[in-house]
């Protein structure tokens, strides 16, 4: 959020997920939070997320459900 990390509070349940903002000045519902790309010149790879949670980048794409949104940029 805002180009800083912040972390994830409790499990993760479907498409649901709660993060703890309450160190991001100004933080307000309806920002952009990114958890796989680019913000602010900070980047998150699926590899990132991969070896934090123990497992390889191939499942946490897999893993992103068919409701989450995709946005294609060229």
């Amino acid at each position: 959020m805002r180009g800083q990390s912040v972390p994830i509070v409790g499990k993760v349940s479907m498409d649901v997920t709660t993060i703890d903002v309450t160190k991001i000045p100004g933080a307000q519902i309806g920002d952009e939070v990114v958890l796989i790309g680019e913000q602010n010149g900070s980047r998150i790879t699926a590899a990132d997320l991969a070896a934090s949670t123990q497992t390889i980048a191939y499942e946490v794409l897999c893993n992103i459900s068919k409701r989450v949104p995709r946005k294609y940029l060229s």
